[in-house]
């Protein structure tokens, strides 16, 4: 590696760099939570002025600032950023991981600050098995090997925690990708559309482009359920999906606040209602049975030819939130006057003519208004977040630890043990754990 490469390398695998880029990301990130985004070009001169719109349209900070190019590049660097100072870090903490720490010099040990001397009255053997018992009661599974004028034990628990912060690297790099993925090949639109009414589309909530579907959703009734005071409790579209690529028959389902409604990879959320001045309305003969469906608005002449009936809706009376509460309704047919009569939202009545009598229904008709989204990179994000979460339990509440017991002859058939340890964070807590080994050690009979 020549010299200008490893100045970028040490560049970019700076912990300095690391942290100039979050700060500068999460400073990035509120102000694009400030400035609201996404709006038309008027929301910005209105409530910002003429000047300062301009500013922020020329800087990209509106009205996509996550998706221009500035913003872009910051994330690719803190992105390579990453990588590199893995890449850089990672063959060291590997090699504490996998490090044969039974080739641990006597010398080195004690030389170590947290140790305890003890001796045994066994022969060498017969001390280096009765110490490995005592460590595995307490919870420590050692090995062993012999070295020149003794034996070592070494036992290590939490070796993986060294780790840790490349787990949570690495869930940071999942975490973009699954966001990469969804924007590149997902997107995020809506649709309003009134009962009775099939669409195999919706509109991109950026473009407004149109984006097809591979299958048809039909709006069979809108509903809605009020709280005694009038306020609305829910609200709830009955559809029908069909999709003979998938489905052998049409599913009817509900799609309610909460529970919405998944298929091929599509999330369809209820999100708003828009009420119409358009009434659905029900006719049947009482003597025949037979029924007439129509679409009424007001001041609109209908005719049910087969029963020679004219009818309308002459005013309707409503609320401010566009809610119509009562019908004026005329109805007539041959032979007499016409009947007009007053009925409420979704309640009948019985209109008597001369030749039949009739059960006459009328309902408010509704749009639904659908949030939709496709994001075939959220399980990738969702594994990045859950690597996180393992990572910064690793990383914060894991540490290694080590032990080292060396037994060697000291003559008379006794034994000399120097027990040794030391933990990578945590320390006070490890030193506790220690001192209370060592004395639980030396309450053995043949250990003093």
């Amino acid at each position: 590696m020549t010299k200008e490469q490893n100045q970028i390398w040490r560049f970019f695998a700076s912990v300095k760099l690391a942290l100039v880029m979050i700060f500068v990301l999460a400073g990035t990130s509120i102000l694009g939570t400030i400035v609201q985004q996404g709006r038309p070009p008027e929301f910005y001169a209105q409530s910002y002025g003429a000047e300062m719109a301009r500013v922020l349209q020329l800087l990209d900070i509106v009205p996509n600032m996550y998706g221009s190019w500035w913003f872009v590049t910051l994330l690719l660097i803190f992105t390579l950023n990453l990588i590199i100072c893995s890449l850089d870090r990672i063959p060291t903490a590997w090699r504490m991981v996998a490090l044969d720490n039974l080739e641990s010099s006597p010398e080195r040990l004690k030389k170590m600050p947290l140790k305890a001397e003890m001796r045994i009255n066994e022969g060498a053997d017969a001390a280096s098995e009765r110490v490995r018992q005592l460590l595995d009661a307490a919870g420590w599974s050692a090995q062993s090997r012999d070295k020149e004028g003794g034996s070592m034990l070494f036992a290590q628990k939490g070796a993986w925690s060294r780790l840790g912060a490349y787990m949570i690297h690495l869930s940071i790099l999942l975490i973009l990708l699954g966001a990469l993925v969804g924007e590149v090949f997902g997107f995020k639109a809506s649709i309003m559309f009134p009962e009775g009414e099939t669409i195999d589309y919706v509109f991109d909530r950026k473009s407004r482009q149109r984006i097809g579907l591979d299958f048809k959703l039909k709006l069979d009734n809108f509903e809605i359920n009020y709280y005694p005071t009038g306020m609305v409790r829910e609200y709830r579209s009955d559809v029908v999906l069909t999709d003979p690529g998938k489905l052998q028959q049409p599913l009817s389902t509900s799609i309610i606040v909460n529970q919405p409604l998944q298929h091929r990879g599509i999330t369809f959320y209820q999100s708003s209602y828009q009420p119409l001045e358009e009434f659905l309305i029900q006719l049947r003969n009482q003597d025949t049975g037979r029924q007439h469906q129509a679409l009424a608005a007001p001041s609109r002449r209908i005719q049910w030819q087969d029963e020679e009936l004219v009818f309308g809706v002459t005013n309707i009376r409503a609320d401010r939130s566009g809610r119509i509460h009562q019908y004026q309704v005329w109805l007539n047919s041959p032979g007499a006057e016409p009947s007009t009569f007053t009925v409420r939202d979704q309640q009948g009545v019985t209109v008597q003519r001369p030749a039949h009598d009739y059960d006459f229904q009328i309902e408010q008709r509704y749009a639904t208004g659908l949030q939709v989204v496709k994001d075939p990179g959220v399980w990738v994000v969702y594994t990045g977040f859950a690597l996180m979460c393992l990572g910064l339990g690793t990383t914060f509440m894991v540490s290694h630890r080590r032990l080292w017991a060396y037994i060697t002859p000291d003559g008379d058939g006794k034994a000399k043990l120097l027990l040794c340890g030391g933990s990578n964070r945590n320390k006070i807590s490890f030193d506790q754990r220690f001192a209370e080994l060592a004395e639980k050690l030396r309450r053995d009979p043949a250990i003093s």
